[in-house]
C-alpha cells in the first residue's frame, strides 16, 4: 500500500512501518542515483546564453521606449497612452530583470559553470546590474539552502510562530497582521526592506543596527565576509553611477528607465520567493525533527503558465529538486531532474510528499496568502500531531493579547 501521507505528517510519525519505509527512501543518496548524471552537467555556453537572451530583453524594452520618445509620438500621446507605454516598458524590463537575477541565483550557487573565479565575477554583474550585493546576497542565500524550514536559522524571511510573538515583539509582522491592505504593496518594497535589513541583516553595511537593529547575518561571521560585502556594495554603487551619468543625471528618466523596473522585479523576486515557501499546509521544524532532506520538501513547485515558468528558467516548476541539490544542477537542468524525482517518488508510492500546484492566479494567491497569513508559521514539535495554518491563526491571536514582551525584533 502507497504513502498517503504528507510531509510534515510523515515527520510527525515516528512508529509507523510506512513512515520508516519512506523515510529510507528519502534519502538524498538514493534521490541522487535516480536522477540522469546530464542533469548534474554545468554548461558554460548554455549559462551564457540565457544571460545574453536575458539582458537583450531587457535592452530592447529600454530601446523601444527611448525610441517612442523620441520619435515625437509618445508626446503626441494622451496621457494615458503615455502611462501605458512606460508601464509596458515596467513590466517587461522588470520581469527580464527577475530573469536576469536567476541567472545570477546560478553564479551564487556555483552552477554558472565549473570555474568559480567566473561565477564570482559574473554573479557581480548580473545582480550588481541591478543593484543587489552579489557576495553577501550568496551568504544569506547559501543559509537559507542549508536550513529550509528550519524554524530558527531559516533566511531570507522569518518564521513566527505564536509562542515567538508571545515572548518578542515582531512589529513588522504585527503591522502586517493588522494591515492587511498591504498585502498587494508589500512585495514591490520588501526585496529593497531585505537588502537594507530587515530581517537578517544589511547586504549593504557588514556592521549590526545599520541602518536597522538587529543583524544576524553578520553575527559570528568571518571578517573576509564582511570585507566582501564592502566590494558588492562599491560595485552596485558604480552600477548605479554609472546608469546615472549615461540618463545624464536626470533622477526622472533614472527612475522611468531603471528603478522602476527594479521594484517590479522585487515583485517578482517576492511572489515566486514567498509561494514557493508558503501554503495552507506548510509547517517549520526545530532543531529536534528538522531534517535537511525531509524538509526541502516543504517547498511548493508551482506552474505559473503562459509561457513564464520557461522564461524564468523553471525557478518555480523545479524549485524542489533546486533546494535538494542547490549546489550540483543548474536552471536548464532542472526539468529533466524534477521530472526524474517525480517519477522515483511514484515508482516507490511515495509521490504524497511531493508537492505541487497549478498556480496560474499567482498575483492573487500571492496577496490572498499574504493578507491570510501573512509571516505566520505553524511549528511542527517532536509528538505533536500536524497543526493547520487555522490552529496557529487562532494561536497567533491569543499570543497578541499577551502584554508582557521583554524585548523588540
Amino acid at each position: 500500500m502507497g504513502l498517503d501521507m504528507k510531509i510534515a505528517e510523515l515527520v510527525a510519525d515516528e512508529t509507523s512501518e510506512k513512515a520508516l519505509r519512506a523515510k529510507k527512501l528519502l534519502d538524498i543518496n538514493r534521490i541522487k542515483k535516480a536522477i540522469p548524471d546530464e542533469a548534474f552537467e554545468k554548461s558554460l555556453m548554455r549559462s551564457l546564453w540565457y544571460m545574453f537572451f536575458d539582458y537583450a530583453c531587457i535592452g530592447a524594452s529600454m530601446y523601444a521606449l527611448h525610441a517612442l520618445k523620441n520619435s515625437g509620438i509618445y508626446d503626441e500621446l494622451p496621457f494615458v497612452g503615455q502611462c501605458a507605454a512606460t508601464l509596458a516598458h515596467w513590466t517587461v524590463a522588470g520581469f527580464f530583470m527577475w530573469c536576469i537575477f536567476v541567472v545570477g541565483h546560478d553564479c551564487g550557487h556555483g552552477n554558472f559553470s565549473e570555474y568559480e573565479w567566473l561565477n564570482d565575477l559574473l554573479g557581480h554583474v548580473t545582480h550588481g546590474s541591478i543593484l543587489v550585493p552579489y557576495w553577501p546576497w550568496r551568504l544569506s542565500h547559501k543559509r537559507h539552502h542549508m536550513f529550509h524550514n528550519h524554524v530558527d536559522k531559516d533566511y531570507s524571511h522569518e518564521w513566527v510562530t505564536a509562542e515567538k510573538k508571545a515572548a518578542v515583539a515582531y512589529p513588522m509582522t504585527e503591522f502586517a497582521d493588522n494591515n492587511p491592505w498591504i498585502a498587494p504593496i508589500l512585495p514591490f518594497v520588501g526585496w529593497q526592506l531585505y537588502l537594507l535589513g530587515l530581517p537578517d541583516g544589511s547586504h549593504y553595511f557588514p556592521l549590526p543596527g545599520i541602518p536597522f537593529t538587529g543583524a544576524r547575518l553578520w553575527d559570528e561571521t568571518p571578517t573576509h565576509e564582511m570585507v566582501k560585502c564592502v566590494v558588492s556594495t562599491s560595485v552596485v554603487i558604480g552600477f548605479a553611477t554609472m546608469l546615472y551619468t549615461c540618463v545624464t543625471s536626470d533622477l526622472w528618466t533614472l527612475f522611468q528607465f531603471y528603478y522602476a523596473p527594479v521594484l517590479v522585479f522585487g515583485w517578482w523576486l517576492v511572489c515566486v520567493t514567498y509561494l514557493q515557501h508558503h501554503s495552507p499546509e506548510s509547517v517549520v521544524y526545530s532543531e529536534s525533527n528538522w531534517k535537511f532532506v525531509l524538509a526541502a520538501f516543504e517547498t511548493i513547485d508551482r506552474r505559473f503558465g503562459f509561457g513564464i515558468d520557461t522564461l524564468h528558467h523553471h525557478i518555480t516548476d523545479g524549485h524542489v529538486v533546486h533546494h535538494l541539490f542547490f549546489t550540483k544542477i543548474p536552471h536548464y537542468n532542472l526539468p529533466i531532474a524534477t521530472k526524474a524525482l517525480v517519477t522515483y517518488l511514484n515508482e516507490n508510492d511515495i509521490g504524497s510528499v511531493y508537492k505541487f500546484e497549478d498556480t496560474r492566479d499567482f498575483p492573487i494567491r500571492l496577496t490572498k496568502y499574504m493578507a491570510d497569513f501573512g509571516f505566520n508559521a505553524v511549528e511542527l514539535k517532536p509528538g505533536q500531531s500536524v497543526p493547520t495554518q487555522k490552529s496557529v491563526d487562532e494561536s497567533t491571536k491569543n499570543s497578541e493579547s499577551v502584554k508582557a514582551k521583554p524585548k523588540i525584533h
